[in-house]
Parts: C-alpha cells; sequence; structure tokens
C-alpha cells in the first residue's frame, strides 16, 4: 500500500511538472483581439434618422446612450485595459466647406498625422487629444463622407498596441458609402 502511495505521489508530481513546462504561453490581449477580429462576422446598424448603414464587429456592444443624438451611434468593446469605440455621427456643414477646405480644418484641429481623400470624402488618422493635451498610446481613424449641407462621420478609437487588430474595421470603414 506505500508503495501504490508513494507512486502515486511520484507519478502526480512527475505530471504537474510535465504540465507546467509545457504549458502554452497564454497570448496577449491585442493578440487574441487580432484573431477575433479576422474571424467574426460583421454586424451591421441601420439609422433610421438618416438612413446609413454601419458594419461593426459582432462581438462589440452597442452603447445605449449613444441614440440619444439624431443620426448618432456608437459600438465599443472593453476588456481589462482596452477600450475599443466605433462611433457615427452627423454635422451641419454649415460654413459650406468643400472637402479639401474641411480636410485642412479637421486636420489641424484633430491633430492628424495621415490624410487622405477622394472625390467625397477624406480620412484623418493619429494620436488622440484631449482638447489641447495628448493621450499617450490612443489612437483615432476617421472618415469624414460629404452629402449636401451634412458632415457623415465614422470614427475608430483604439489603444496603441491593438494598431493590427484594427485593420479589418479599418478597411470597412474606409468602404464606407453612405447611399
Amino acid at each position: 500500500m506505500k508503495r501504490f502511495l508513494f507512486l502515486t505521489m511520484f507519478v502526480f508530481i512527475a505530471l504537474m511538472a510535465v504540465v507546467s513546462v509545457y504549458q502554452k504561453e497564454e497570448k496577449p490581449l491585442p493578440q487574441k483581439l487580432e484573431q477575433a477580429m479576422r474571424l467574426t462576422r460583421m454586424s451591421e446598424y441601420h439609422d433610421d434618422d438618416y438612413g446609413y448603414v454601419v458594419r461593426y464587429p459582432s462581438f462589440f456592444e452597442q452603447t445605449s446612450d449613444s441614440l440619444m443624438d439624431r443620426g448618432c451611434c456608437r459600438f465599443s468593446f472593453w476588456q481589462d485595459s482596452i477600450l475599443i469605440e466605433q462611433s457615427v455621427f452627423v454635422e451641419q456643414n454649415t460654413e459650406g466647406l468643400s472637402i479639401d477646405e474641411a480636410m485642412k480644418s479637421y486636420a489641424s484641429d484633430l491633430h492628424a498625422t495621415k490624410q487622405r481623400k477622394g472625390d467625397d470624402y477624406f480620412v484623418l488618422s493619429g494620436d488622440l487629444f484631449n482638447d489641447t493635451s495628448h493621450i499617450p498610446g490612443r489612437h483615432y481613424y476617421m472618415k469624414f463622407v460629404q452629402h449636401r449641407k451634412l458632415w457623415f462621420v465614422q470614427s475608430l478609437v483604439y489603444p496603441k498596441e491593438c494598431e493590427g487588430a484594427m485593420n479589418r474595421v479599418k478597411r470597412v470603414i474606409d468602404g464606407w458609402e453612405i447611399w
């Protein structure tokens, strides 16, 4: 009986040692998120006020207070220290700015480091700022689409370490058309 207990204890300790040595390391959350982004389906939100459609990752949650403003919606993902927000809002183009004028103005206000424009839109991206102060480790990606006297704006705000995971969402934003 003593031999059996001793042998069982020895096998248990040896098994625990083998498991601890060969156990896979836990992937960091940004790597898990990148894999999830590749595999997830994209959900669609249809805005009743302006008729636009926005696509977002299915595991993002619609923020309930985002429906308070007409034409606005927001979807977010939050886990541990990672917060990602995708939102859409509509602004009046009261000054009647052209694409070039608006891109220059918004790029200055948002401290954009990258700019790109098309016939009826422009895209800005860079580090995130709050009023005049820099928010370390946070980035934004925004597409502004002009339609008559309105700007339809889709934005994505995310942590710098999740840059690779956001590529799919950025491609969806790049392809976003209002109608």
